[in-house]
């Protein structure tokens, strides 16, 4: 049963990709506006996190952003057949614009490794397309439950020319290395760790268990940390690229005080759209204290 699903949903993707983008994108549009309407775990999940990170927005305001979020969490499943079902040439052919594209360049000019920070925000299979234009890059990828639609996720993203290793110890070492030769690597710098692998630090005014691995790459491999993320414009115009820097806070020597500023990069992204943000996922699942923490999302009744 596992593998007829496998490739019913490899099926589907491949099927979205060859429709055109707009189209695509109204198909999102339509997934949300119906996870808008019943409730689901990415509706309830989302409430909770905006009702954490925007409480001066009043609950019309709350229910205008939520709709938002949905809709833009559709579009970026629909968008999955473009990203991974289509050519490489396809996929960068939808990114429109590079914002300081300078800090890039002069990042890998640097002859030092570079640690590319990419959030959850807008669609960040973009960066694969672009990326690959100019530098091998090497990532860390968190290997699907489904058997074929992982080798299907695997293969499709290393057509564009990047290499995925597993989240494994083996998989950390190979960052590692990269970087110790003056390499780039991507990492998503917004997942929940386990909590013996984290710190707490602030983020949008919670604090967040936030991961001590961008930190540990910093500090063992003299590496320079630049963000970037892929702005999803209206009307399926396609993306706008922006890459920025972190304060210098980021490679201090203290976890917290790294994490506190790599936290801050990505409210910078957030801000720019905030509701292309994956507020669907339990970011603040756990607290340094005992009342917060999984009972965020579980006492509003959050599976």
């Amino acid at each position: 049963m596992k593998t007829f699903v496998g490739y019913l949903i490899v099926g589907l993707l491949r099927l979205i990709g060859r429709i055109p983008f707009p189209v695509a994108q109204r198909i999102g549009v339509g997934l949300g506006r119906l996870l808008l309407r019943f409730r689901n775990r990415s509706r309830d999940v989302a409430r909770v996190n905006l009702q954490l990170v925007y409480p001066q927005l009043a609950g019309a305001g709350q229910q205008e952003l939520l709709r938002e979020v949905l809709e833009e969490s559709g579009k970026s499943a629909a968008e999955m057949g473009a990203m991974w079902g289509a050519s490489p040439e396809k996929g960068r052919q939808l990114i429109r614009k590079v914002h300081n594209q300078h800090i890039l360049t002069d990042a890998l000019q640097s002859g030092r490794g570079v640690l590319l920070c990419v959030p959850h925000h807008g669609n960040w299979e973009v960066l694969n397309h672009l990326m690959t234009l100019h530098t091998p890059i090497t990532a860390m990828y968190r290997p699907a439950k489904n058997p074929v639609l992982d080798r299907w996720m695997l293969s499709s993203r290393e057509q564009t020319g990047i290499t995925l290793v597993p989240t494994t110890r083996g998989g950390v070492m190979a960052l590692f290395r990269a970087l110790d030769t003056g390499g780039v690597v991507g990492i998503l710098p917004d997942q929940e760790p386990k909590r013996q692998s984290g710190v707490f630090a602030p983020f949008m005014g919670v604090e967040t268990l936030t991961p001590k691995l961008p930190h540990d790459l910093l500090q063992k491999t003299g590496a320079l940390a630049i963000f970037a993320f892929a702005q999803r414009l209206p009307d399926a115009q396609g993306f706008e690229v922006h890459f920025l820097q972190a304060s210098d806070d980021i490679y201090s020597d203290d976890a917290r005080t790294s994490a506190t500023a790599m936290n801050e990069a990505i409210e910078r992204c957030v801000a720019v759209c905030p509701a292309q943000y994956q507020w669907t996922y339990k970011r603040f699942k756990t607290s340094p204290d005992s009342e917060g923490g999984i009972n965020r999302y579980k006492n509003a009744g959050v599976r």
